[in-house]
């Protein structure tokens, strides 16, 4: 604001100062016309109210484009007052991060006590999915199982789902606002979603036993193994995926 008051200030002293050098030189009158002429003292006056009537307009313009601005920069300021950030601004793949979903978990029970019961049921989908990719890891490495490494991409879908689907519990206690407990939800779509998730933990269990079962035999034959079983649990956790989400 302090730079459109020094525009408002020179647009006012740049139109107070044409007018007053105008009005000099018609107080002057005859004596300017002696020295001068007559043409040259009515040029001088025009130039005078001219040359200062362009310099007010400028001043005035830059003042308008100035304010403007300032009115843009206020509001684009309210607005970010009412967001903490643009949706834009917001990488997609920050909603399948795992650190990203218990950082907003954790605002959540820091803001609404009596959610923090359901924030740690969140956040132990979340605990118990990790220690699954890392029991499937440590078999993998064990075993020097690179040929499974499909079953680690097919645990991290899940966790992405996992992440996507407990945004939808988030976007509940986000509308819910701060202060809020169970009543204030839809607890029956938050059962919902939890139980989705549960599915997929349970379904990636499953293939943690059947790959290790699988490594076992492929270990114990010369041609290898049959992995038909593996492959099927790979193809129903997808069809989960694809056939029912929360996000």
């Amino acid at each position: 604001m302090g730079r459109i008051k020094g525009k408002v200030i020179r647009t006012v002293l740049l139109a107070g100062l044409t007018c007053a050098a105008v009005g000099l030189l018609n107080a002057m009158g005859q004596p300017l016309i002696v020295a001068l002429g007559v043409r040259l003292a009515s040029l001088a006056t025009t130039a005078a109210g001219v040359g200062g009537g362009v310099l007010t307009l400028w001043s005035a313009a830059d003042l308008a484009a100035g304010a403007r601005k300032e009115l843009a920069l206020a509001a684009k300021e309210r607005k970010t007052a009412r967001l903490d950030v643009e949706p834009e601004s917001v990488p997609v793949e920050d909603m399948t991060s795992p650190e990203a979903t218990r950082a907003r978990l954790g605002r959540i029970s820091e803001g609404s006590p009596g959610l923090i019961p359901l924030m740690n049921r969140c956040l132990a989908q979340l605990d118990r999915m990790d220690e699954l990719q890392r029991r499937q890891g440590e078999l993998l490495a064990l075993n020097k199982a690179a040929y499974l490494k499909d079953t680690v991409g097919t645990l991290d879908t899940v966790e992405k789902e996992i992440c996507l689907n407990l945004r939808g519990v988030v976007n509940q206690c986000i509308v819910a606002g701060d202060g809020a407990d169970e009543s204030r939800l839809d607890m029956e779509k938050v059962e919902s979603i939890l139980a989705q998730d549960q599915k997929l933990l349970d379904q990636s269990r499953e293939l943690l036993v059947v790959s290790a079962d699988w490594i076992d035999k492929y270990n114990s034959q010369e041609g290898g193994a049959d992995r038909s079983l593996l492959d099927n649990w790979i193809k129903v956790i997808q069809n989960t995926i694809n056939g029912g989400g929360f996000s």
